[in-house]
């Protein structure tokens, strides 16, 4: 610990040659508003921490000499506005989603924030990427220097869409459309947008398209279904009489059905100023399940794939947690999910699709909805500290998923692929048997057993592979692994002292949350590799219980929790700094399910991933040495190869010379001058006699 003489400056934590490196908590005042707790190196931010500036703003995640980089959350509290994705050099630079909090308009059925999520660069939304208006409006399209410009998709609150080019911000076929104004305008309001557009001179075609008022939706502008995809599948003659009648089925259901949509979008969700949340595909899949659709021989994986089929879902998002899902576009699901079960029972009764869907609320969504099942949403203060691990357990998701062989080929995990990824992680074990494995599994699900025979060929999608994984870890960790890890805290936290730093690191750890129990959630460490974390992260939390608080809005899933999982745990402790006992038997049964997904989570699943993806790109750069290496031998080869041939064709040279040189000197024309000078004989010419007999002369002399 060091305390600065001059200035109100604090820090406790890791030291190595004088500087501060590792882990520590630095104070820029006496009151303990402006501080730093995370990751430095030699004396600079770098790695991941956690920013409160004096003003409440708060930055969580990556840093890198002094400057907000890498992955990183922002929330201006005073401004009440958040960002989280990439940063570069202190600037939102890459994929992130920025919001916008605004109050709520009287009797609006739609949360009040603006949120972008796609591309910015230098702090500015350029790229792809998609705007979702407080109004319900939606623009996804090209972007340059925070205006639609390019390309791209408008849809409005009423479910009209235009689609074409934008032009510095504008729709270039309608200069004269403001599009801000439009996504701001409470289209409900008729009399206002018909005065506004009558100033801007719009026509009365193009009015009735956009204020719905042309529609003839029994359930009004607000909510207009999509039902070509659907209607498209019948005669044309009775086209009519099936939209009508489905959609006075929705209209007799549609309050319980918005109930429905309320209740699932709040699971796991924090508190939001107008207590209204948006689904996402998380919250749908659980809704599903708890209603038993996939007891009607269809799959999770296979349901979004016929959503994606009918509503051209991209390939990357068929299966991702975090698709944001509106009303209109709920009620869409439940018809054609409707439609693909019921569809061939009733094909030859009339109005079928009324049947479809009127069969699917009798015996699935009546009974069932609000039921909720499986481990991840039963609980809610068990769910917010599970959402600390989501965004690390979707990332070893979909490391293991592989790409279907079918169209669209999209990534999908099966059984085999789990089994084999924890086979890989050595987490089969005596504990988690196979056998278990496949007990879990099957729990709710009808095609993992059937008594005798199991289907390791089954699709899951994340919400079943999270929920999974919860129930590893309850299997996984014995107790004995729990009373010891409390033991071990318990014996090394360090005493309290008043006036300490450490007490100013216990009121700063009680304010910083953003959620309910938010202490839980606090409870995620920064850093899974460190051993130290959880120490210094209980002794700050000792004296306190886990306060409630709101956040500033129903975060998604996706954003609720950046900070990696672990950062520590909420146990309940004394003034004195000695465990307390609980009051109650719920209280410390949370306390052990709390330490249990710690252990398995934190000290076994995510160190598992990373030397299990260490080892992988050893292997890699092993394999690029290899091959690199073979090259480089290749060549030499070649090199020495292209030498020998030199070297051969040099030799045959050589020898075809001297072959030639010994032949010249055996033709008796080449002979010593001593010899007889004689011509070589001519082509065609007959040798004459008398060399014959001069020779036989010099024989006889």
């Amino acid at each position: 610990m060091f305390k600065c003489g001059t200035h109100p400056v604090s820090y406790i934590g890791h030291w190595c040659h004088g500087k501060r490196h590792g882990k520590g908590s630095i104070y820029y005042n006496q009151e303990g508003t402006s501080w730093y707790e995370g990751d430095w190196v030699y004396n600079t931010k770098s790695g991941w921490g956690v920013r409160c500036y004096k003003s409440g703003n708060i930055y969580e995640g990556h840093w890198e000499n002094n400057v907000r980089h890498g992955e990183g959350r922002m929330r201006w509290l005073t401004a009440s506005e958040e960002y989280m994705g990439r940063w570069e050099k202190g600037v939102q630079n890459g994929f992130g989603t920025h919001s916008w909090f605004l109050k709520r308009i009287p009797h609006s059925q739609y949360p009040l924030r603006n949120e972008y999520m796609g591309q910015f660069v230098n702090g500015v939304r350029h790229g792809r990427g998609k705007f979702y208006y407080a109004s319900g409006a939606m623009y996804d399209g090209e972007w340059v220097s925070n205006k639609k410009h390019g390309m791209g998709r408008l849809t409005f609150k009423n479910g009209r869409v235009y689609d074409g080019a934008f032009s510095n911000d504008h729709v270039v076929e309608f200069p004269n459309l403001e599009i801000e104004f439009l996504s701001h305008l409470d289209l409900s309001e008729e009399s206002s947008f018909r005065d506004w557009c009558h100033r801007t001179s719009i026509s009365p075609e193009i009015t009735r398209k956009l204020d719905g008022t042309g529609s003839t939706s029994v359930l009004g502008s607000g909510i207009e279904l999509n039902l070509s995809f659907l209607l498209n599948k019948y005669p044309e003659k009775d086209q009519a009489e099936e939209k009508k009648q489905v959609e006075y089925a929705v209209l007799r259901n549609i309050t319980e059905l918005r109930r429905i949509y309320s209740f699932y979008s709040s699971l796991g969700c924090d508190c939001s100023l107008d207590n209204t949340f948006l689904m996402t595909k998380l919250h749908f899949w659980r809704f599903l399940k708890d209603c038993r659709f996939h007891h009607h021989n269809v799959t999770l994986a296979d349901m979004d794939r016929v959503l994606s089929a009918n509503n051209d879902i991209p390939v990357e998002e068929i299966h991702s947690p975090f698709t944001t899902i509106f009303l209109r576009t709920f009620l869409n699901y439940l018809l054609q999910l409707a439609y693909h079960i019921h569809h061939k029972e009733f094909q030859n009764r009339s109005p079928s699709l009324f049947l479809c869907f009127t069969k699917l609320m009798t015996e699935n969504i009546q009974p069932n909805a609000g039921y909720v099942k499986g481990s991840l949403f039963s609980e809610q203060q068990r769910t917010l500290y599970s959402m600390s691990y989501i965004s690390k357990s979707w990332e070893i998701y979909t490391a293991y998923c592989r790409p279907r062989a079918t169209p669209p080929h999209e990534l999908s995990m099966k059984v085999r692929h789990f089994l084999w990824m924890l086979k890989d992680f050595k987490m089969i074990n005596k504990e988690l048997t196979p056998v278990k494995f496949v007990e879990v599994i099957a729990e709710d699900n009808p095609f993992m057993h059937d008594g005798i025979d199991s289907n390791f060929e089954l699709e899951l999608v994340f919400l079943e592979f999270f929920e999974a994984l919860l129930s590893f870890a309850l299997i996984s960790v014995t107790d004995q692994m729990t009373k010891s890890y409390l033991n071990f805290l318990n014996d090394n936290l360090p005493g309290d002292k008043h006036g300490s730093p450490d007490q100013n690191i216990q009121d700063r750890g009680s304010s910083g949350g953003t959620s309910q129990e938010s202490d839980l959630q606090d409870g995620s460490t920064k850093s899974s590799s460190s051993k130290l974390g959880p120490v210094l992260d209980l002794s700050k939390m000792r004296r306190a219980k886990p306060k409630i608080r709101k956040s500033l809005s129903d975060e998604r899933i996706s954003k609720l929790n950046l900070k990696s999982p672990g950062k520590g745990l909420t146990f309940f402790w004394s003034q004195n700094g000695e465990k307390e006992k609980s009051k109650d038997e719920p209280e410390e049964k949370l306390t052990v399910w709390v330490t249990s997904m710690y252990i398995f989570f934190v000290t076994m699943l995510f160190p598992a991933h990373k030397r299990e993806e260490t080892l992988k790109e050893k292997v890699e750069q092993d394999r690029l040495h290899a091959a690199a290496a073979a090259q480089r031998q290749r060549l030499e080869n070649q090199e020495l190869e292209a030498r020998l041939s030199s070297l051969r064709e040099e030799g045959e040279t050589r020898r075809q010379d001297a072959e030639a040189d010994v032949t010249v000197i055996k033709e008796p024309w080449d002979a010593p001058s001593s010899s007889v000078t004689m011509s070589p004989p001519k082509e065609d010419t007959v040798v004459p006699q008398t060399t014959k007999s001069v020779m036989s002369k010099k024989k006889k002399k």
